[in-house]
């Protein structure tokens, strides 16, 4: 009787709503628990979804970039005075970089990672260089002629985001098969090192024939960029699938430009570099002498973008 007079009215039908609800949730735990699982671990993935896409933008503050994708940059403090942002898609998944140059923007995907660095001796300058390592898909598995093709494609896309093509300062003007053919000879030291003009898409048979680390150079907005081509050299039959790895370089202009003096003199680079553009483009008048002997064509009416 006290039992009862404690108890709630209508207690009896709760306790077996409670009976029946309790067993069936168990039940449709263990039947259908996996898919459950697995719905809550794709809202989590969507969580890291949102950071599959970086941009990337010189001279952006370091602590910025690094707070903006904190859950995917790793930053290496080790180097006094040097710090380094690493960002890395470790799950095996593959990123998509938009590279942001004034009002340009452009997407690569693809990516395996992203590595930017800033140096505190010029703190204003923010982070003044990017390299990004990507591959041609299907990743390690494509065909020598899908790569030849994507690969002009990307080149063709960077032209139509404003970059122009860049060639060193000392080389010679050199557009199509002439630029290749120089850049696979070994007339002069250093030919190898020619910017490729992204305009000329070779045939195949010329495409299997290009060496590792041959680079496609542009420049837009005070900033360079380099783009280097590597492939498994394992795997060079054209009629079987290859494995294709591109680094995209990018460059503050002044970090270039101090690149070019020696250490002790890089505080005093904006006062010497106007003399190295001298020595460059005596470098370039020798070899396009040179080379025009040899029966090269001159562009002589390319001019470097960032004159």
């Amino acid at each position: 009787m006290k039992l009862k007079k404690t108890l709630p009215k209508n207690w009896l039908p709760s306790v077996l709503a409670a009976w029946f609800i309790v067993p069936m949730a168990i039940a449709l735990w263990l039947i259908f628990g996996s898919d459950i699982k697995a719905g809550l671990f794709n809202l989590l993935e969507k969580k890291t979804v949102m950071h599959s896409n970086v941009v990337v933008e010189i001279g952006e503050s370091g602590k910025d970039f690094a707070q903006k994708y904190k859950e995917i940059v790793d930053v290496n403090d080790r180097n006094p005075g040097s710090h380094f942002y690493r960002v890395n898609w470790s799950d095996g998944t593959l990123g998509t970089v938009i590279i942001k140059n004034g009002s340009s923007n452009l997407a690569v995907d693809s990516v395996l990672s992203v590595m930017g660095n800033s140096d505190d001796t010029y703190p204003t300058e923010g982070i003044s260089g990017f390299s990004i390592s990507m591959g041609l898909p299907p990743r390690n598995n494509v065909l020598h002629d899908d790569a030849r093709l994507k690969f002009y494609a990307l080149l063709q896309r960077i032209q139509e985001a404003g970059w122009k093509r860049w060639i060193d300062p000392s080389m010679p003007r050199l557009n199509g098969t002439e630029a290749l053919r120089y850049q696979m000879s070994e007339i002069e030291n250093g030919a190898g090192l020619l910017s490729l003009d992204p305009s000329y898409v070779p045939s195949l048979d010329i495409w299997m024939k290009i060496k590792d680390m041959t680079g496609w150079q542009f420049y837009l907005n005070d900033v360079y960029m380099n783009v280097q081509l590597m492939r498994d050299k394992k795997r060079m039959d054209p009629n079987l699938p290859g494995a294709y790895f591109l680094t995209l370089g990018l460059e503050s202009k002044d970090s270039f430009q101090r690149s070019e003096q020696t250490f002790e003199d890089r505080q005093r680079w904006k006062e010497l570099y106007p003399a190295v553009r001298t020595r460059q483009a005596e470098e370039r008048l020798h070899s396009e002498e040179k080379l025009s002997n040899l029966g090269f064509k001159i562009d002589a009416k390319y001019q470097n973008p960032d004159e």
